[in-house]
């Protein structure tokens, strides 16, 4: 994949398709546009601002490489918000007591994949919040 013009915000003039998420991406609205060229093929990736910056913070883009892909791809980016929403509920279960508690990671499993992908945001967003409170205090 070869990228021909970079990320740059872009008012919406229509509706769009969010090339990650597949939600809509609302007119008028800010996102991100991309072009990318791969096997002769010339595309514009568009995707929401906020699905840009969770792959930007979860180094998604790194992870595909490392992962033999050449990018990002949509089902890319749901499997890596699966796995950080599994993750994260995971880390606030007790560790010594991990066993006890396979009914719930069970349930996990079962959550649908746009809940997963908004606690995932809003966790980050809380981190976010928490960190800028905590500087905020130190100065």
């Amino acid at each position: 994949m070869e990228t021909l013009k970079n990320p740059t915000e872009t008012k919406a003039i229509k509706e769009h398709n969010c090339s990650f998420c597949g939600d809509e991406i609302v007119k008028g609205t800010i996102y991100e546009k991309s072009t990318h060229k791969n096997d002769g093929d010339v595309y514009d990736w568009k995707s929401h601002k906020h699905c840009s910056d969770l792959a930007e913070r979860l180094k998604m883009h790194e992870a595909a490489i490392d992962s033999g892909y050449e990018g990002v791809s949509s089902d890319f980016f749901m499997e890596t918000i699966h796995y950080e929403h599994d993750g994260l509920l995971l880390k606030q279960l007790p560790k010594n007591d991990i066993n006890n508690y396979s009914d719930i990671i069970e349930q996990f499993r079962k959550v649908k994949w746009r809940d997963k992908f908004w606690f995932v945001i809003r966790y980050y967003n809380r981190m976010d919040k928490l960190k800028a409170e905590k500087i905020n205090e130190s100065i």
